[in-house]
């Protein structure tokens, strides 16, 4: 079988690293494996196609953008399938790569299969950027059209179990370099270690701030990573006068000496898949202090293996680390704890390329081919049943025309007075809407108090008639609005209210 790859990962063209040993590692399970790269236009600076092994080919994007990556990425793939359909695509998240991963079936209808890394239903996923909750959105319907999701803890299966079909859990492959030959010397008398990429998702500055409020000239943090919000950071330790109790290591090759000279390990990281580096301080037997996210609670217990804490619960943090600091053999049983289960996970005999060979060639058994009018009737309803706004607005319409042309068959065609016409087209759409709305748009399939539910739609119908014509009498009578462009406003802010109204307080799943 061969293998087509999506991914956004730029090391696998640096000769020796882990992502390409990885790679060529995966690609000895496959008669081939292309990997296109997202890989952006650098003056002086453009990646070349790359054979890393016999079989193993790499292609860089080299976008003049961002806003590329995915159509060049598609293009690159196309030309690849051109000499052979026997392909499986694998992309690396359910965003960008994603959909690139979608294109691909759609036009060439190869089985696709996607990996999701991140724990994107939590609550801070989508609080932390307008990106993230495009991405939110986009992921429920890549994974819906997916053929099979790997993901990397039994966490994030829980969360996407009901749009995603046939999830494997395969966690991220963790090596632990144990470097006893090299020491390095504790900066603080009670040291805290953070190892990390500094981006905003690890929410070191609440980390900063727990710090500030301890006060405590024993208590210290090293900051082990680099990434682009290293200076900020130093601003903000500066702002906060606590330059002095903040170590900031760069990054390492080589983790072990840090893991061993800690006193405890923090992870307060807004989202996480997984959290490989918390996996390797347990391995050095920390005590851990982690947010509730990745392999927390899920791997490591709360109170037996961790302390878990909200990402954005700086008290919590605080006294857990007080804890540790004041009761030594408290710190060395949750550390014990904590490397009991790194080493039950970490000396499982799976083999982990091998499982992950076997979840991307599952893709292809009982994929069946469909011809390309099939596809687009596929695609378009993966659509409908992953965007609820689409939903809602055609649902709204298909109410809209029963409401008119019930209209006009009673009045024109039976020959109803048309206010009495009116009054029953209404209520006719009325429980078109109704139900539309119930079991289409919200998929709110409970019965047993439909009859509550209706009455309160009733409710937000007449609101929205009140609404709309109190709108209608301030565009037209006060501000000398057109009627007609009038009562589009007006519709447009009814939609709003209904879709409010629905969603929090009518169709709120109810319990059963």
């Amino acid at each position: 079988m061969k293998l087509i790859s999506i991914s956004t990962d730029k090391k696998i063209f640096e000769e020796g690293s882990d992502v390409r040993r990885r790679q060529i590692q995966y690609g000895k399970f496959f008669d081939e494996s292309h990997i296109v790269v997202f890989t952006k236009l650098a003056a002086g600076n453009k990646l070349r196609t790359a054979k890393i092994a016999e079989n193993i080919f790499v292609y860089p994007t080299n976008s003049i953008s961002k806003s590329f990556y995915i159509w060049d990425a598609f293009f690159i793939a196309k030309k690849i399938i051109r000499k052979s359909h026997e392909f499986v695509v694998t992309t690396q998240d359910p965003f960008e790569t994603g959909l690139v991963g979608v294109l691909i079936k759609l036009f060439f209808g190869l089985p696709l299969h996607i990996q999701v890394h991140t724990d994107l239903m939590h609550k801070y996923f989508r609080q932390s950027s307008s990106l993230n909750r495009i991405r939110f959105f986009m992921a429920e319907f890549t994974l819906k059209y997916a053929d099979r999701v790997r993901v990397v803890s039994e966490r994030i299966k829980k969360t996407i179990n009901h749009f995603a079909k046939n999830i494997d859990i395969l966690p991220i492959r963790t090596e632990v370099n144990k470097g006893f030959e090299e020491e390095i010397k504790k900066p603080f008398p009670f040291t805290l270690l953070i190892v990390c990429r500094l981006e905003k998702e690890k929410n070191i500055e609440t980390v900063l701030q727990v710090i500030k409020n301890l006060n405590n000239s024993n208590i210290g943090l090293c900051i082990v990573g680099d990434g682009s919000q290293k200076t900020e950071l130093e601003k903000m330790a500066k702002n906060m006068n606590i330059s002095e109790k903040i170590v900031f290591a760069g990054w390492r090759n080589n983790l072990a000496p840090y893991y061993k000279m800690a006193d405890a390990f923090i992870s307060s990281s807004l989202y996480e898949g997984y959290g490989v580096s918390t996996m390797e301080a347990a391995y050095f037997g920390k005590p851990l202090i982690l947010s509730e996210t990745g392999i927390a609670s899920d791997i490591f217990k709360e109170n037996e293996s961790a302390f878990v804490c909200d990402a954005k619960n700086s008290n919590c943090f605080a006294q857990n680390i007080l804890k540790i600091y004041r009761d030594k053999n408290l710190a060395e049983k949750m550390g014990q704890s904590a490397k009991m289960t790194a080493d039950k996970h970490l000396n499982s005999e799976i083999n982990y390329f091998k499982e992950y060979a076997d979840s991307v060639t599952k893709t292809a058994d009982n994929f069946k081919s469909r011809n390309f009018f099939s596809r687009i009737f596929n695609f378009k309803k993966t659509i409908f049943h992953s965007f609820i706004a689409l939903r809602y607005f055609i649902c709204g319409l298909t109410a809209a025309a029963v409401n008119i042309g019930s209209l006009y068959i009673f009045t024109d065609i039976l020959g109803i007075w048309y206010l009495y016409s009116s009054v029953l087209a209404f209520l006719l759409s009325l429980v078109i809407s109704f139900t539309l709305q119930k079991f289409i748009v919200f998929k709110d399939r409970g019965t047993h108090k439909i009859h509550h539910q209706f009455s309160k739609f009733f409710v937000a119908a007449v609101l929205g008639v009140i609404t709309n014509t109190a709108i209608m009498f301030t565009c037209v009578d006060i501000f000398g609005i057109w009627y007609i462009f009038s009562q589009i406003i007006a519709g447009f802010f009814v939609m709003i209210q209904n879709f409010i109204l629905y969603k929090l307080f009518i169709f709120n799943k109810v319990k059963k």
